[in-house]
């Protein structure tokens, strides 16, 4: 994210209804007219009542700058007033602050010896803070801190050209600088308009990189984003694509501890899922592409269930139904599981065309499930099978206990065939533990 920039001008008429509002005594100004101060973190100071300009550290690390266009210059003509909010989670020590040159404005660093530390009416109590007069205090709150101090709370380093200001904020009182939750606040000549961009993205990974669970399912998978001094990056959207046993999209907005999770729901047959994400740098919203920030990749291993212990399930043979494409179909067979959850049967299910006419023929049972509280009982049966008397394939058969009524029956083969849950025109199904 890009640091937002407010930009306040006082041009022509209003720059001379505040300075004629001022009073002037003594060379010490006071605005009777000044507004009620939005930014709390600088005290009042000359004209101002508040911070001119903030910049807040925000926990993904990007900087934002704003500014309360009813401060004016706290001398009458061109310094101005900052204050720093830290939101970030740590420590800030330092900010770099560039200005704005313009024609007959000096540079922020051009210091005349006129900073908030000047004897104006309403100059903070504890005053000096440092060498120029400019320095101001740092807080533990966003509330500005006026006591005296004998260490100054901030140090400048000022470029050639003084138009590029580094503040560093540690102190005896502070020796890491601006504690998160606090502010600080200080001044510079001229308008300060701009600070450093928030820092790039180091890092995307998705967690767990890779798993097991069984098919039916949800799986959830978390991305952690964080930037290259490592710090966590909230408000980032990350986009998620899953392709193999399960095809689908998903996206997600990471936190302030710069992670966020998707979740899907895993295939009705064992396969396995490539995950790739990654974060909507140019945010369009469109899948991944050389823009993006890209995350590490994850995979996912959809297995067959463990079987219910003494499960059994009887399908009479003979039995038939019209499967979903209008083909009349036959099944027959049965599976159960031992007290230890081994399964064994043997099933047969043939298709008898026109539409996709095709034999199936059990190799092996590889579980069993079922349930038979509340009724209707239902079980799944899965497996591996030769069609048309070659290769093999995983099935997976589905099954409802008609009891006095009518059951239901469906076969779904990894070759994509799926007959569909259909109630059984003819035979019976039995589901019992």
């Amino acid at each position: 994210m890009d640091a937002t920039n407010v930009t306040r001008q006082l041009t022509g008429f209003a720059a001379r209804l505040i300075l004629g509002a001022a009073m002037v005594a003594g060379g010490l100004l006071l605005n009777p007219l000044a507004a009620s101060a939005l930014f709390t973190q600088c005290p009042p100071v000359g004209l101002d009542t508040g911070c001119a300009v903030l910049i807040v550290f925000n926990p993904d690390g990007s900087r934002v700058t704003v500014t309360d266009p009813s401060q004016p210059p706290f001398d009458g003509t061109e310094d101005t007033l900052i204050g720093v909010q830290n939101n970030s989670g740590g420590d800030v020590g330092s900010l770099t602050v560039t200005g704005t040159p313009a024609p007959l404005v000096p540079n922020i660093g051009d210091f005349d010896g006129d900073g908030l530390c000047q004897p104006y009416v309403n100059s903070p109590a504890g005053c000096p803070y440092g060498t120029t007069r400019y320095e101001g205090r740092v807080s533990t709150t966003v509330t500005a801190r006026t006591d005296s101090n004998s260490f100054p709370a901030e140090v400048f380093t000022v470029s050639a050209d003084k138009n590029t200001v580094t503040v560093d904020f540690t102190s005896r009182d502070f020796p890491k600088g601006i504690p998160n939750g606090g502010s600080a606040y200080f001044s510079l000549e001229g308008p300060a308009a701009s600070v450093a961009p928030p820092l790039p993205l180091r890092s995307c990974t998705l967690s767990p990189a890779t798993s097991t669970n069984p098919v039916d399912t949800r799986h959830t998978v978390t991305a952690t984003v964080r930037n290259t001094a490592g710090n966590p990056v909230s408000g980032q959207t990350v986009l998620f694509t899953v392709t193999g046993a399960v095809n689908t999209t998903g996206s997600c907005t990471t936190d302030t501890f710069g992670t966020c999770s998707f979740t899907y729901t895993g295939p009705a047959l064992p396969g396995a899922d490539a995950i790739t994400a990654c974060v909507d740098t140019d945010k369009d919203g469109r899948p991944c592409d050389a823009m993006d920030f890209a995350c590490t990749p994850a995979t996912k291993a959809w297995t067959v269930p463990l079987s219910t212990a003494f499960c059994t399930v009887d399908i009479t043979y003979g039995g038939w139904i019209t499967a979903r494409n209008g083909d009349r179909a036959n099944f027959g067979g049965n599976a159960s599981a031992d007290e230890a959850g081994n399964p064994s049967g043997q099933e047969e299910y043939q298709d008898n065309g026109p539409v996709a006419p095709l034999n199936v023929h059990s190799i092996s049972v590889l579980a069993v499930t079922c349930t038979t509280m509340p009724p209707p009982a239902t079980g799944s049966i899965f497996g591996q099978a030769t069609i048309d008397g070659s290769g093999s394939h995983v099935y997976r058969i589905d099954l409802q206990d008609g009891g006095a009524g009518v059951g239901k029956y469906e076969i779904r083969l990894d070759t994509g065939y799926d007959s569909g849950n259909e109630t059984l025109k003819g035979g019976k199904v039995t589901i019992h533990k």
